[in-house]
């Protein structure tokens, strides 16, 4: 029998100024505005995960905590790991860490808004089985 579920349709996430956030996903990120309605905007990148942004006057940001350690709230996967922490530092994005953990390194940065935000670059040998 075929899954209920089949795929992850997008992501939702709150921010400040919509055009700042916009310019900063597109910009830096790599994501392409599939719409546009004034206070909220579907992004996609290229790998089909959509993103919605929404202007929010009271903006609370994403974030998760656990244990008391601020997670964020999705990670993407990057295979130019340090041309992504280049691009974030010139930008002044705010980054939380960086970490080598051997199978993979993390990056955490905020956007705009200030929603936590990660990166992931696999080790070959570990790509392979993600």
């Amino acid at each position: 029998m075929a899954p209920l579920v089949t795929a992850l349709d997008h992501l939702q996430l709150p921010v400040r100024s919509l055009d700042e956030a916009i310019s900063w996903y597109s910009g830096i990120l790599g994501f392409r505005v599939l719409t546009n309605y004034g206070t909220y905007a579907m992004l996609r990148l290229e790998s089909a995960l959509d993103l919605m942004l929404w202007e929010a006057e009271e903006c609370h940001p994403m974030h998760v905590s656990v244990d008391g350690e601020t997670k964020p709230t999705f990670f993407l996967k990057t295979d130019r790991f340090d041309d992504l922490a280049a691009l974030l530092e010139r930008e002044r994005a705010r980054i939380a860490s960086l970490e080598d953990l051997g199978f993979a390194r993390f990056l955490k940065f905020y956007d705009p808004s200030d929603n936590l935000l990660g990166a992931i670059e696999f080790r070959d040998e570990a790509r392979s089985n993600a």
